[in-house]
């Protein structure tokens, strides 16, 4: 599954879905920046999509995150954008912009980075019966959970917010844009 769900081809798809999104509220109209959706219909739709998974019926994996979790998902957003700049943000907009959402938002980055290579660790067979001598059992998974949570913050605090890493981040940047002439088009 990972094969497919990974494989530039197949995610193609949820990439231009992303794109198409975003260009999306880019060529809003004033009619457009005026009409109201509720993003947390949206959220909530794409979110219960994936429940389909918990029936009966054996909905596929990939067929529901393809036809309803990512389309909704980018409708959500959309929404989202343009309920931000609104006058009177939802009740969820504001949820989504509060100071604690804002703080778990930073971890994210450090969250997605992290988040395999410990699930490896502790509960793959192969490489958890080397350390442990078992993979960690399903009690273990808030552990789990909070040392995600605990290195991420670590990781933003001590990296990502590093003064000298966003130096050296801003040179490689400024670097790889003296190759081009915009547009990602080379010089050479």
């Amino acid at each position: 599954w990972n094969m497919t769900r990974f494989h530039p081809i197949a995610a193609l798809m949820e990439m231009t879905t992303g794109v198409v999104a975003a260009r999306t509220v880019m060529l809003d109209t004033e009619a457009d920046k005026k009409r109201r959706e509720e993003p947390l219909i949206y959220f909530a739709a794409a979110y219960g999509s994936l429940l389909l998974r918990a029936t009966p019926y054996d909905f596929n994996d990939g067929l529901i995150r393809s036809a309803l979790f990512v389309p909704l998902y980018s409708r959500f957003l959309a929404s989202l954008h343009r309920d931000c700049r609104s006058d009177t943000p939802s009740p969820f907009t504001q949820l989504l912009r509060s100071a604690p959402m804002n703080q778990l938002g930073s971890l994210t980055f450090s969250m997605f980075l992290l988040h395999a290579p410990l699930a490896q660790v502790f509960f793959k067979k192969s490489v958890a019966s080397r350390i442990f001598g078992a993979p960690m059992p399903r009690a273990f998974f808030p552990v789990y959970l909070l040392v995600v949570f605990l290195g991420s913050q670590l990781i933003n605090e001590a990296v990502i917010k590093s003064d000298a890493v966003q130096q050296r981040a801003a040179a490689a940047a400024r670097w790889l844009a003296s190759l081009t002439r915009g547009m990602l088009q080379d010089t050479a």
